[in-house]
């Protein structure tokens, strides 16, 4: 072989070790992504939706394309049982859950849903900030992180006859979330046998008269259309519905360590906002249901509604919540009211 063809041969040799080396190495440095499968009941268009969309849109960019978020809205994974059950077996990372979902993994966070405890946003609040170190290692010790706060809002009867007493709600064909404990104990103290529903089956029974009454939250109710199917709502708010967006320790610990403030400082910052657009949402969706013809009914016997409320928070005492949970909050609230 001449020098001239060794010289060829051995030039294009390096060439090409270091064109793979170049590839290898590119391949190597590239990063891995991760999916955040996250499900929630929030129909596609709310603003739970939207605020997720953004939150996902954030992620992405703050973390180069690495992290993203997959929204399965609108119930199509299934209840919130379904969902937790999901998130435990690895099918979802995470869900945008009510108390229901919540409760489902840590029953006492549901002691934030004691009827008629809280009067206004503000003792929620403050309240629940006070609480919330609690409230995140409760879910931590079972296995999830709690990325934000997300509520529903306060909970208001809708019925199709006027209901302004306890009684009243007897009268009724009451729908009770079969997976929510605290509206089965309020209809356990009030004597009325409710019809138990997943959220999805709610509005079809609502249409065929399987249920003529439900509790949700103004916005809630408008939403998912279950306002055109009542013709009155009680002026009393029953109780609040708080939520979350959460997501499994296993995941969130697959996440690069690098990544994981900035989406957590991320999922604080739209939280909050989300927050605040829930509760304008259900400003609003008073005037849409007055606008609607629905009469709003003022509430009687206000003594009556205040001992349902204390003889279900006794009955759950021992048995959903201890009773040292309950009095923390409880003094918290008091402390709250007396600045």
């Amino acid at each position: 072989m001449n020098g001239k063809l060794t010289t060829t041969l051995a030039a294009a040799l390096v060439a090409f070790v270091s064109m793979a080396t170049v590839a290898a190495d590119a391949h190597a440095e590239k990063p891995e992504k991760h999916v955040l499968k996250i499900a929630s009941l929030a129909p596609k268009g709310s603003t739970w939706a939207k605020s997720f969309d953004k939150t996902n849109r954030d992620i992405q960019k703050a973390t180069n394309g690495e992290v993203s978020l997959k929204i399965y809205a609108g119930g199509v994974m299934g209840d919130e049982g379904a969902m937790v059950r999901k998130m435990r077996t690895g099918q979802l990372d995470g869900g945008a859950v009510t108390s229901v979902g919540m409760g489902d993994i840590e029953p006492k966070i549901l002691v934030l849903q004691l009827p008629l405890t809280f009067k206004n946003y503000g003792e929620l609040d403050y309240v629940r900030d006070k609480m919330s170190p609690t409230f995140k290692k409760l879910l931590a010790d079972k296995g999830f992180v709690l990325l934000h706060w997300g509520d529903v809002g306060f909970n208001y009867v809708f019925s199709n006859t006027p209901v302004s007493t306890v009684g009243d709600i007897k009268k009724t064909k009451m729908w009770v979330w079969d997976a929510d404990p605290i509206s089965k104990a309020v209809m356990e103290v009030a004597g009325v046998n409710g019809t138990l529903l997943g959220v999805p089956d709610v509005l079809p029974s609502l249409q065929t008269g399987v249920i003529d009454a439900y509790a949700n939250s103004p916005y809630g109710a408008v939403a998912l259309q279950w306002y055109t199917k009542a013709t009155h709502v009680t002026n009393l708010k029953l109780a609040m519905t708080i939520g979350g967006l959460i997501i499994s320790k296993k995941s969130w610990e697959k996440i690069p360590e690098k990544h994981r403030k900035v989406i957590m400082e991320i999922a604080d910052k739209n939280g909050k906002k989300l927050l605040k657009d829930i509760r304008k949402d259900n400003k609003r969706a008073i005037t849409t249901i007055k606008g609607e013809g629905i009469k709003m009914v003022q509430p009687k016997e206000i003594n009556a509604w205040l001992d349902l409320a204390k003889k279900t928070r006794t009955n759950l005492q021992g048995k959903l919540f201890p009773k040292s949970l309950v009095n923390e909050m409880l003094g918290h609230l008091k402390a709250y009211r007396k600045k």
